[in-house]
Formats: structure tokens, sequence, C-alpha cells
């Protein structure tokens, strides 16, 4: 019995002939989400390790709190077409381009000397404004209004804040990735 692994399948996708434009917009957008979802698989950790006790204490899990406005993805009360969970996916990454900017501002006064945590929020902030575009391109919805940088005032509450968006972020490229290779693959058959 062959086991065919997630990134298998994903080779096999991105690997199938040319049939259109709106195909190779998908797998430019799968290929784009799927980078951004092994560059943040360590954001989380990353980001724990920089705030302190009780963030970084792997004994417990890590504080949480309901964020107004943070896109939360809810597994529950998704739609069933692929193409209205991309929808709603576009609108996430538009957020999440606003929260990482507010994120990397608060992480600069909380945290200056760490480096390569500013590093991989920018870069999160980016493929978050990149990924946006694509979808908006592939669902031809391309009129939005510049997402606001959120304001938290409490330092404890900004890194509440900031590991929420980084655990939501991910948990949403994960389903992004998921619904990309449903349309490929229902496509390629």
């Amino acid at each position: 019995m062959e086991v065919i692994t997630a990134v298998d399948a994903l080779a096999g996708l991105l690997a199938l002939p040319k049939e259109s434009d709106g195909k190779e917009a998908e797998r430019q957008s799968l290929f784009q989400v799927s980078l951004a979802k092994s560059e943040a698989k360590t954001l989380v950790q990353d980001y724990l390790s920089q705030q302190g006790s009780p963030f970084s204490d792997n004994a417990k899990p890590p504080p949480t709190s309901t964020i107004d406005n943070l896109p939360v993805l809810d597994r529950m009360a998704l739609p069933s077409s692929p193409w209205k969970r991309l929808s709603l996916s576009l609108s996430a990454f538009l957020s999440f381009r606003g929260w990482f900017a507010s994120v990397i501002n608060w992480q600069n006064s909380l945290n200056p000397k760490s480096n390569d945590l500013l590093k991989s929020l920018e870069k999160s902030r980016n493929n978050s404004m990149a990924i946006s575009t694509n979808l908006g391109d592939l669902l031809e919805q391309n009129d939005h209004p510049a997402p606001s940088s959120p304001v938290v005032s409490n330092f404890y509450k900004q890194k509440v804040a900031g590991y929420m968006v980084c655990r939501n972020y991910y948990d949403w490229l994960v389903q992004t990735e998921k619904d990309l290779i449903i349309l490929l693959a229902e496509s390629s058959v």
C-alpha cells in the first residue's frame, strides 16, 4: 500500500500541465501559501520564547484571550464550498496585514533585540500582503480598503494579542492550503 504525503500531492498538483490562467493562478497561490506555512511553522514557538514568563514556560499553555477583530478560524462554522472558504481566507489575510504591523511595533518596544523574531514577523506581514493580493486576484475581489493597525495599550495584552495573531495566522495558512489543493485536484481529474 503506497502512502501519499501532502508534499507528494502538492508536488504532483504543481507539476500538472498548465490548463489556463485560472489554474496557474491557483497553483501560484498554493505555492505561496505552502511556502508561507512552512516559514510560519515555528513562528508561534519563536514568538513565545521571546516573551518571558508565563509565555515561555513550556509546562503551561500560553495565556489566551478573545481579541476583538482578530480573524479566528472556526472550522465548524466554515462553509462547504472551498471558494467561499477562500473568500473568508482573503478577509483573514487582509486583516493580518494590520495585525502584524501592530505586533511588529509592539515587539520593537518589548523585545528590540529579538532580531530573528522581528524578521519573522515582518516576513509574515509581507506574506499576508502577497497572499491577500493573490487571493483577491483569484477570487476577482481586488477592491479592499487598507487594514487598520489595531491598538492595544497594555504590555501584557500586547504579548497575548501577538501570540494569538501568530497562532491564528498559521491556522488560516493551513486551511487555505487545504482549500487550494482541493480546487486544483477537482479541476485536474
